[in-house]
């Protein structure tokens, strides 16, 4: 058989798992109304940005942190579901609910004293769009010197001559919305620094849009949504550009995008460029379903068109690895088998498949080093995801001296912690070889905290672990790479806080303070908790005095919210634990109404 053809059916074979009645009935006990609601508002933060991250740690008279719970477009840090939008049970906010179910209840600003800055703190640049006059030169080399190599979703020397005037500009406004997306794009990806430049020019592109542009559909406008999507997520509006992307992809498909078609009378050019937007769509959108953690929409059936010619390797990753990850977020949880199984004959067979140019070991040059990177991180964090209950079920088992040592969930174990450090050794590696910009800082830092929270797990709940050394060194590494980040990142401090909130009584005493995150002019302005480690106490000999029980309440609500005890689900997570129903039910009680309640079964 064709490699090509049986790596398709593979594929296929994973889309529609057998679902059986159980199974449903126990996703439709996910569907009650969650204790608040997942609605959001990301208007104000477009005004509302700083060049100090002051704006993200603000300490109050008690000493209590205040959080910004939207403003995280790594769907990593909001640990609340109000205002941030439904967060998955594959999304790094649920694993930092469990690690820290004292903050899920955190105090957040109050809407009506973010919104007051509405309309005031930005104006437009000028009441006449020039985008001549506005967008320099710079600004677009800047776009396609960088952003560009990992999605090329815009022709160059297409766009240049339309900027130039040599020929037409296509689609009206339209074509302004993209080129100031692009100029937007440009300064913030290759800024080293936190200005906001980029906030203005985006300004601009939205001052635009209208509802008009929902009757028109052109591939220039679909060009403009999907980068303003990327754009905002980066901006961390995520839920914003979520939407944004939603419209893109319903665009593309309404242009028939998905589609190619015998005889038609197309230039080559033309062709390639409809791929290129149809599959970095692909890309942005799976990547997207998966940092949220919310159930897929791209369209697989029906879709009858081309990768791009010479750019294919992510676009084939998620082709090949969307039926793993559907399966990581149904019920019930997969098996450690299953997992491996899916593993064995999915994404390995992608990873021989790379283009040895492009393998993981490969010299690459410095223009393609990010796209390599992130390529690399991408595959490692789909395993991090892939085997995290497993590790959570190790950690919160092992002071019972009760643990699953069967092989295969050793195996499962043993590569979620290897593609963990694997993870953080090479983005601190790469932050030191490489160019330091707001891109690169942005999925280094994703990345590395997603990673990262491996080892914290392990090391709350088995800090006297053989592996407790190379645990502690992990976390290690990670701060010094985390405070690297901080000249232009503005989450690195709260990322910084999170860590020593979960593992700082374990580290020892040469693991940073939060004073060298001072050291850099741009976060003298921050106040942050200090963490100072006192080098006369002994790491921490014991874990972590949450029992397992307390560490796992604060999913409970999160998976089954609102859902009575005795409704509860005994088959995916309870399962996993080996817990019994009766410990589910006195779990939830003691959550939910604060009764220590007996064994009852």
């Amino acid at each position: 058989m064709d490699p090509e053809q049986a790596r398709a059916d593979r594929i296929t074979r994973h889309h529609h798992p057998p679902v059986n009645d159980v199974s449903h009935r126990d996703i439709n006990l996910l569907e009650a109304h969650p204790t608040d609601d997942f609605e959001w508002d990301e208007q104000e933060t477009l005004t509302n940005y700083s060049a100090s991250p002051e704006a993200i740690l603000e300490a109050d008279t008690n000493g209590e942190v205040a959080m910004d719970p939207i403003a995280d477009g790594m769907a990593s840090l909001a640990v609340s579901e109000k205002e941030s939008g439904y967060l998955g049970v594959a999304s790094g906010a649920a694993l930092l609910r469990l690690l820290e179910p004292s903050k899920s209840k955190r105090r957040t600003q109050p809407s009506s004293s973010r919104t007051d800055h509405i309309n005031h703190t930005q104006s437009p640049l000028t009441t006449q769009l020039d985008p001549n006059r506005h967008i320099t030169d710079t600004m677009i080399d800047a776009y396609f010197r960088l952003y560009h190599v990992s999605y090329p979703i815009i022709h160059e020397a297409t766009f240049r001559a339309q900027y130039a005037g040599v020929i037409p500009r296509p689609s009206g406004d339209c074509w302004l919305v993209l080129a100031y997306a692009i100029a937007a794009i440009g300064v913030y990806t290759t800024a080293t620094n936190l200005d906001n430049l980029d906030m203005s020019l985006f300004a601009q592109a939205r001052s635009i849009l209208s509802f008009n542009f929902l009757e028109v559909g052109n591939l220039t406008l679909v060009q403009a949504l999907t980068l303003i999507s990327n754009y905002q997520q980066k901006r961390d509006k995520p839920n914003s550009g979520y939407n944004y992307l939603g419209l893109a992809v319903r665009m593309a498909m309404g242009l028939g995008l998905h589609k190619e078609f015998q005889g038609w009378n197309i230039s080559p050019l033309n062709m390639e460029i409809r791929r290129r937007v149809w599959w970095s769509l692909c890309v942005f959108d799976v990547g997207a379903t998966i940092t949220f953690s919310r159930p897929s929409v791209w369209p697989y059936e029906g879709v009858e068109v081309s990768l791009p010619l010479n750019v294919d390797d992510k676009a084939s990753f998620h082709i090949a690895t969307t039926p793993i990850y559907t399966r990581v977020i149904s019920k019930p949880l997969p098996s450690p088998d299953e997992m491996l199984r899916l593993d064995q004959e999915l994404l390995e067979p992608w990873l021989r498949g790379v283009p040895q140019y492009f393998s993981d070991n490969a010299t690459i040059p410095p223009k393609y080093s990010l796209a390599h990177a992130v390529m690399n991180w991408r595959y490692r964090n789909l395993r991090i995801i892939m085997y995290r209950p497993f590790v959570i079920r190790r950690a919160l088992q092992a002071r019972d001296r009760r643990l699953d040592d069967s092989p295969n969930n050793d195996r499962a174990f043993e590569k979620c912690l290897a593609e963990a450090k694997a993870t953080i050794t090479s983005i601190s590696e790469f932050w030191e070889r490489n160019e330091h910009n707001r891109l690169v800082s942005w999925y280094s830092l994703y990345f590395l905290f997603q990673a990262a929270l491996i080892p914290c797990i392990c090391l709350r709940n088995d800090p006297n672990s053989s592996n407790a050394a190379d645990w502690r060194e992990q976390v290690a590494t990670t701060i010094r790479c985390i405070i690297a980040l901080a000249p232009v990142n503005s989450s690195s401090p709260r990322c910084y806080q999170v860590i020593i909130d979960l593992c700082g009584r374990f580290l020892n005493g040469d693991v940073v303070p939060a004073r060298v995150l001072m050291a850099h002019p741009q976060m003298q302005a921050t106040t942050i908790p200090s963490y100072e480690t006192d080098t006369a106490q002994p790491v921490t000999p014991g874990p972590i005095d949450e029992s397992p029980q307390t560490q796992i309440n604060s999913v409970f609500s999160m998976m089954w919210p609102n859902v009575p005890p005795w409704k509860l689900p005994t088959s995916s997570w309870v399962t996993m634990l080996g817990w019994s129903f009766s410990k589910v039910v006195q779990a939830v009680m003691e959550m939910e109404y604060g009764l220590a309640v007996e064994t009852m079964y």
